[in-house]
């Protein structure tokens, strides 16, 4: 398949910063060829695209979310993360094949539309990690024509002993059963991990991570064979670390030097591991991450939503660190859009005080949504960029649309105005999946239907999950006032 997408402006990123006229041509799957905007290409083209009010941007990389939560939007109450996922989780457990694969795939839809061609997966099967649930979700991806790193969460250890509870925040609840429960032992989750990632080995478009659910949920044992897991199959262990300042108090209690300090310990911090959120660094964790060349996804939406704290970005950047954007799951964001995230990521960190020249600008942002995403989960050398060699993952933007006219300059309009109406055009390993705004190969008024149903039922299904987890409201309320009025954990 031969596409020529014809004098089209281009944000080509890597070293192109400025916005380009070219000819680009699509061939097996890569971008063959970048040409100037009036090069005459021969007549062998089995599609050609007039581009000249069209943007071309590399496809967006969201590089964390959960699939699941798809089924489970709009779901979950304002709540910080430790009570919100009370209600998350339980509406997410005891799932079906047939639902992790709807799921996926109404996901898959929403990024498609806006603009992303590639998506870590950080997919949690719950009650116990299984292997034909994870196959279901790559089958979606695959259907959806999405490239996806699916990073399956692997943890051991009961709920009761990630959180800092102390016993007077219990006030006589009985919560056994739910957050007492025992989990598969590690030895056998890898083991899923390892005949999942076998079978899907030679696909062009699903590779497998791993993804360990944070330090404070997984015992050494775990940590060290996901990170051995990691650098067999030169892939990336994926994990949330210091999200909210709960998860920072687990920290030290695992450490003196905190949450960093331990897995550096363990030696599983290191260039495949990726460090979600990193709201509540501790002295010394920026320099250490720079050391380890660890990466850190910022999901900047899910953070202000939850209220878990802010990820020191520009202190990040200005080490040398690698970092890439997520959106979060669909019902802590409650979003799938990588345009927003963008928007997010570039006047979050606004500081009144700091010299505006320090601030993030919309380049910036727009860098780590490609190409900082697809190098910090393993395809740095696959997407990410305008390329002559590089994936065909490009997304195509109409300019007579309200956030590109007038047209100024086209970086700040795509990262402060769009919000996913300009889509018009997504190409995934040089194949249209999106034309139009429609996606190609999934039907979507079924697709829709099919999840409001399912959703519909899970939920009533899962009564009982949602009353034994609800017993843990009043125990994690009374854990979070204690760790606010105490201060043990430095704002």
């Amino acid at each position: 398949m031969r596409t020529v997408i014809s004098n089209t402006l281009c944000l080509r990123g890597g070293q192109a910063s400025a916005p380009e006229r070219l000819t680009m041509v699509f061939e097996k799957g890569q971008i063959a060829a970048l040409l100037p905007a009036d090069a005459v290409v021969p007549d062998q083209a089995d599609e050609r695209i007039d581009g000249r009010r069209l943007l071309a941007v590399p496809g967006f990389v969201n590089a964390h979310t959960h699939s699941p939560y798809n089924l489970v939007r709009g779901s979950a109450p304002m709540l910080p993360l430790e009570l919100w996922s009370l209600h998350a989780s339980a509406g997410s457990e005891r799932r079906t094949a047939r639902e992790v694969e709807v799921s996926a795939l109404l996901g898959a839809v929403e990024m498609l539309r806006t603009g992303t061609t590639t998506v870590l997966d950080h997919i949690r099967i719950a009650p116990d990690i299984e292997g034909d649930l994870l196959d279901a979700t790559a089958e979606a991806y695959r259907h959806a024509g999405m490239r996806a790193v699916i990073a399956p969460v692997v943890a051991d250890k009961p709920l009761l002993e990630t959180l800092p509870l102390d016993s007077a925040d219990f006030g006589g609840e009985e919560v056994a059963g739910y957050a007492a429960r025992p989990t598969l032992p590690a030895r056998r989750q890898v083991e899923i991990v390892e005949a999942f990632a076998a079978r899907w080995r030679d696909d062009p478009l699903v590779s497998v991570g791993i993804g360990p659910s944070g330090p404070q949920r997984c015992t050494p044992e775990l940590l060290v064979m996901a990170e051995d897991f990691a650098r067999r199959h030169e892939t990336i262990a994926h994990m949330h670390v210091l999200e909210t300042r709960a998860q920072a108090e687990m920290g030290r209690r695992l450490h003196p030097g905190g949450m960093l300090a331990y897995l550096d310990d363990l030696g599983v911090l290191s260039s495949r591991s990726n460090l979600v959120h990193a709201n509540w660094l501790a002295k010394g964790d920026v320099e250490r991450i720079a050391q380890r060349d660890a990466a850190v996804i910022h999901n900047p939406v899910s953070n202000v939503r939850l209220a878990s704290g802010r990820c020191p970005l520009p202190r990040l950047l200005r080490s040398g660190i690698r970092v890439g954007l997520g959106t979060d799951g669909a019902c802590c964001n409650d979003s799938g859009n990588m345009l927003e995230t963008l928007k997010w990521a570039a006047i979050l960190h606004n500081d009144e005080a700091e010299d505006p020249a320090r601030w993030i600008q919309p380049g910036t942002a727009l860098r780590l949504a490609c190409e900082g995403g697809a190098d910090a989960i393993g395809l740095g050398k696959v997407a990410g960029r305008l390329d002559a060699g590089m994936a065909a993952d490009v997304c195509l933007l109409d300019l007579d649309t309200t956030a590109f006219v007038p047209l100024s300059d086209p970086v700040r309009q795509l990262v402060l105005s769009e919000t996913g109406g300009a889509v018009r055009h997504v190409f995934v390993d040089g194949r249209a999946v999106l034309r139009d705004g429609r996606c190609t190969s999934v039907d979507e008024p079924s697709l829709f239907a099919e999840a409001q149903e399912l959703s519909d039922r899970r939920r009533r299904d899962n009564q009982d999950v949602y009353a034994a987890a609800s017993r843990l409201d009043g125990p994690i309320r009374r854990m979070r006032r204690r760790l606010l009025s105490s201060c043990e954990i430095a704002a």
